[in-house]
């Protein structure tokens, strides 16, 4: 679903990152590039290689504290809109994504 405030996020991004993006209808930034073995989405920029849900939100939102890691909110690695991308510790990150590993087991 694209909103007036993504249309605006996505028009401020440079077009060759903004065309390797789409949006699907829960509002995830899908990254339509090269992808790491472990799914998340990958890119040059600036001659250096970035994790693109990292360089989305560092150009759009800025940079986060270096301590901490950017959660997905919405739990789609491919995502790289910042509104689902949350800086936590790694501590925390690591127990979100246990409790997310066992909800889906008990289904």
């Amino acid at each position: 679903m694209i909103t007036k405030t993504n249309s605006y996020l996505l028009s401020k991004l440079p077009e060759r990152i903004k065309n390797k993006i789409q949006v699907n209808s829960n509002g995830c930034w899908n990254w339509q590039g090269e992808k790491s073995r472990n799914g998340y989405g990958r890119c040059w920029f600036g001659g250096i290689r970035h994790q693109a849900h990292i360089l989305t939100y560092n150009l759009l939102k800025g940079y986060y504290p270096e301590k901490l890691v950017l959660d997905h909110l919405c739990s789609n690695r491919q995502c790289c809109n910042p509104a689902h991308l949350s800086p936590i510790t790694q501590k925390q990150n690591t127990h979100r994504g246990k409790a997310v590993l066992y909800k889906s087991i008990r289904k």
